[in-house]
């Protein structure tokens, strides 16, 4: 037992408690692919901890790979553990919240850094109430120092009896958990909270909540932050974020305020992976993402250029304007000045997707840093808004950042108000916050972090039924649309998680301008959920690899025999057991839906309509039969 202690709240210093794992077996992932064939894949083995925080105590679990899920990992393997399993409440002690890595996270696969969460979501849920399966996932270091420690899941349960931080460092039979008093760490932003960690453990790296999610019951998209190198070296608030479906509060449910992988950097090889690592580097797949010279700046701040040149940049609740007011958000524009833009990376990745604002100094090189700055936060927090002031806008993103919240959920909802607010001046809510109000804006985003906007911070979905007015409230299945409109992707409401992260069609009619029923139905079933691979191998989204590549590196790197074609059925299979699960557990037909108004014609947008109420209506029918059969087919539905 540790001899460490930690501060509790009244200033008295508590014994920590460290619990070695009880052992039911010997291995992990990267451990047991020593010596195995290509075609062994029942010799396989991840290594699986169960943590109860109610006990404090923790079991060692070795399972036996029995299919490619279970060797890949991600959300592959997250779902099989969750699947079988069902909670009413998400935020309660009995439901699980599963942390694991994919195959490639940790190794010198370039951008092989994923930690994903998942489990039952407070944000997701059917309009009869059930809540839904899903997951978030981030980059950041924490997911190799996880690695580092042979560890493959982690399955939380239970409520710890005081705020608690656990630290996972080595011991004697693998990874030893060790629960710290976390008291000192209420209130604390995520990278004020993050650094306070950094100096108390130097050689580890974090995940996080922030102050909203300490109010899970008030907040349901509260996020978790991941630390990186960057942000410990620096100081600077650069962590990355596991921001969608309220798995930060669900970690606050649990009393959980930080985990802390205190553990050395797996020793991994970067052999035969050269060519595999120039593809993602410098292939057309990241090739958006990468700043270029002669062509728009990278990263998904550019996205809002394009968006906007097409008249389809969302606006006043996803309604464009026509108007060139949001210009000034586009990134030429910020480069004009007054501010620096660098583009940043993560560990060991040349794609330097980071678009990093700072204050210029008196020299007029990079001084003060601003924020981080994607093209959805942008958006959603600024021209959706009404707000039209880059500097503003940044405050807004560093401001929801620091508190530990979505950006995408709670832009919807501001978003949802003010037009409720539009549309009833007599009888306003939330003090009758309007468009480009930057100042209370502001003050709405401090009182949802603190829970004093419950209202808010339960979403759009549950608002607009509080409101009676739902045909504006941009979601399906209660997880709020990324800043793109739904009159262009008919896709959103089979995303099993966000919709630009869990299915890729939300671009589709800008790049290919295909409106056919057929062309749709394709779109839905099969190319979209491709994007779900890289929720299982544990590489980053904007490698923007083909499954080929991705089969090449696994088999270097992992020295697992897959082809493309083996990758692709896992992530149908995967698809399709996280589509059975909403339908076993109470969705129905009407939760696969757009908002009512996101089937109008809008007059600014140059790009076709056809995604119509009665086109919708044919696609839904044809895209659940498809779906319902491949669930029956694989014994997932009766």
């Amino acid at each position: 037992s540790s001899a460490s202690t930690a501060a509790g709240r009244g200033g008295t210093a508590r014994p920590s408690r460290q619990v070695p794992a009880a052992r039911s077996g010997e291995g992990g992932v990267l451990a047991a692919q020593r010596g195995t064939s290509v075609d062994g894949l029942g010799e396989r083995a991840v290594t699986r901890y169960h943590i109860d925080l109610s006990a404090g105590s923790v079991h060692k679990e070795t399972v036996v790979c029995a299919d490619l899920e279970d060797a890949l990992g991600g959300i592959a393997r997250a779902f099989k553990i969750l699947d079988p399993a069902y909670v009413d409440d998400p935020l309660g002690p009995e439901a699980a919240l599963v942390m694991n890595l994919g195959l490639l996270t940790g190794t010198r696969v370039m951008t092989g850094l994923r930690t994903y969460f998942s489990g039952y979501s407070p944000l997701k849920a059917s309009r009869s109430g059930c809540p839904g399966l899903m997951w978030t996932a981030g980059s950041g270091d924490f997911g190799a120092r996880l690695r580092g420690l042979g560890i493959d899941d982690v399955v939380f349960s239970g409520c710890s009896p005081r705020p608690t931080l656990v630290r996972i460092h080595p011991g004697d039979d693998g990874a030893c958990f060790e629960f710290l008093d976390a008291a000192d760490l209420l209130g604390l932003g995520v990278n004020e909270r993050i650094q306070t960690l950094h100096r108390r453990f130097p050689g580890a790296h974090f995940a996080v909540i922030g102050p909203a999610g300490e109010h899970f019951r008030e907040v349901a998209y509260a996020g978790i932050a991941l630390s990186t190198e960057n942000q410990l070296a620096t100081g600077d608030a650069k962590p990355r974020y596991c921001g969608r479906g309220g798995f930060g509060s669900v970690m606050g449910s649990k009393n959980l305020l930080a985990i802390a992988a205190d553990g050395p950097d797996p020793q991994a090889s970067p052999q035969g992976l050269k060519q595999v690592n120039r593809q993602i580097n410098l292939g057309p797949g990241s090739l958006r993402y990468r700043d270029v010279a002669g062509s728009p700046g990278g990263g998904t701040w550019r996205n809002a250029q394009m968006l906007q040149e097409v008249g389809a940049l969302p606006e006043f609740n996803f309604r464009p304007s026509g108007s060139d007011a949001s210009m000034v958000l586009l990134r030429p524009s910020v480069e004009a000045g007054p501010y620096v833009v660098k583009a940043e990376s993560c560990r060991l990745c040349g794609i330097r997707c980071h678009k990093n604002v700072y204050d210029p100094d008196p020299s007029g090189e990079a001084g003060r840093f601003r924020t981080k700055v994607d093209y959805e936060p942008l958006d959603l927090l600024s021209a959706n808004l009404g707000i039209f002031d880059p500097d503003q806008a940044f405050e807004l993103i560093a401001l929801v950042d620091e508190l530990g919240m979505d950006s995408i959920s709670l832009g919807v909802t501001l978003g949802y108000v003010m037009e409720y607010n539009r549309r009833h001046p007599d009888h306003p809510i939330v003090g009758g916050l309007s468009y480009g109000d930057f100042a209370g804006t502001r003050r709405a985003v401090l009182a949802v972090a603190e829970g004093h906007l419950p209202e808010l911070g339960q979403g759009v979905k549950r608002l607009s039924e509080q409101t009676g007015e739902t045909g504006y409230a941009y979601h399906s299945k209660g997880v709020e649309y990324p800043a793109y409109l739904p009159q262009t992707n008919p896709g959103f409401p089979w995303a099993l998680a966000g919709g630009h992260v869990s299915m890729r069609t939300f671009f589709l009619l800008l790049f290919e301008r295909e409106t056919g029923l057929d062309y749709w139905v394709d779109a839905v079933t099969n190319r979209g959920p491709l994007i779900l691979l890289d929720d299982i191998s544990g590489l980053c989204k904007f490698s923007a690899i083909d499954p080929e590549t991705e089969a090449e590196a696994i088999k270097v790197a992992a020295g697992l025999g897959v082809d493309g074609d083996d990758l692709r059925e896992v992530v149908r299979r995967t698809f399709v057991r996280g589509y059975a699960n909403e339908r076993r557990h109470g969705f129905a037909a009407g939760d696969y839906s757009l908002p009512a108004e996101g089937h109008d014609e809008l007059p600014a947008m140059q790009l076709p309509h056809f995604n119509t109420a009665e086109f919708f209506g044919r696609l839904r029918e044809r895209v659940m039969a498809v779906m319902d059969e491949r669930a029956r087919a694989a014994g997932l539905l009766p």
